[in-house]
């Protein structure tokens, strides 16, 4: 397995490539740092964090269809907040909201037994509805604690990078390098088998989204500070949009099988070819072709590799019993 996700990844990373050096040849200007920087990389955080915790959900057999309505009623509350009682209660406010979306979905998920995509479906709904609610319709606008996250630079590098970074390492370790990670894995296998080896299946599963509604309202501060104004749907289809990210780097909408380089890889991808077909001045709804044309093929190597493997897997046990045998 770890040969395939290795293969898969740097399959990933060529595509990657390909894709930047196509754009760039058709518009030099995509191959200025600045532009690199301050729009293409800028510009996928927000979709990059929420990617980082939907891979372990989605590990695990769950979905969260929510994360962009958390988002956007994190950004909400947080700028009430901040407009009454100040910047560093916005932030608060912003960061308690998220955990307590993520929570709700987790719980709900994990204790009551709701399916996941059932729960997150109808909390899609419930916190847009508390957004447009709570505002009227209106938009909510920028306050100096989202600002110093979302528009500050630190050495000519906008600084929401930088949380990216940081947030991928972490994220990373969890799922790769930790006993967490390991039973994120055994959860989305069979969760039977790993409840039965003394792993407090619900509590894992509550934390995975409370992690998930975490980073939802980390990048609703981000957005806001980078857009200065946020509308109550500004969070439409960017549940369907970290899930193609998750599904593109390799994670299987199944559960059990997933890789957080390739979800960083695939933030990549999607980062660049949006900003670049933008560049480009391709329109919306042919950008909406071709992201969803990637992520098929993606899906359609994925299965050719995964299926290659298992062939010669099956080929070399084979020749091992027949040694065996001899």
């Amino acid at each position: 397995m770890k040969k395939l996700k290795m293969t898969f990844n740097l399959a990933l990373f060529l595509l990657l490539i390909l894709i930047f050096v196509a754009i760039g040849s058709a518009n030099p200007v995509f191959f200025s740092v600045d532009y690199l920087l301050n729009v293409v990389l800028r510009n996928s955080v927000e979709l990059g964090l929420m990617a980082l915790p939907m891979t372990m959900i989605i590990i695990t057999g769950g979905i969260d269809l929510s994360i962009g309505n958390i988002m956007v009623l994190s950004a909400m509350l947080g700028a009430i907040t901040a407009k009454q009682m100040g910047s560093a209660a916005g932030v608060i406010v912003t960061l308690l909201t998220g955990i307590v979306c993520g929570g709700f979905n987790g719980f709900i998920t994990a204790k009551i037994k709701v399916p996941a995509m059932v729960t997150t479906l109808a909390s899609m709904f419930l916190f847009l509805g508390i957004a447009r609610g709570i505002t009227g319709g209106d938009s909510v606008y920028v306050f100096p604690g989202a600002e110093a996250i979302g528009g500050m630079l630190l050495a000519g590098i906008p600084v929401q990078i930088l949380i990216y970074i940081l947030c991928a390492v972490v994220f990373w370790i969890l799922l790769q390098k930790s006993s967490f990670g390991r039973k994120l894995f055994g959860i989305g296998l069979n969760v039977n088998a790993t409840r039965y080896c003394g792993v407090r299946v619900n509590n894992i599963v509550i934390w995975t989204y409370v992690l998930s509604g975490v980073m939802c309202a980390l990048s609703a501060l981000i957005m806001l500070g980078r857009v200065t104004a946020l509308r109550y749907d500004a969070g439409t289809n960017i549940n369907l949009k970290v899930i193609t990210i998750v599904v593109l780097g390799g994670t299987s909408i199944l559960g059990g099988v997933g890789d957080m380089k390739g979800t960083i890889i695939a933030t990549l991808i999607v980062g660049v070819l949006n900003s670049g077909l933008t560049v480009l001045g391709i329109p919306v709804d042919v950008q909406t072709i071709v992201n969803g044309t990637v992520l098929i093929i993606s899906l359609i190597v994925y299965e050719v590799v995964n299926r290659r493997m298992r062939t010669k897997k099956t080929k070399q046990i084979k020749t091992n019993l027949i040694k065996a045998g001899n």
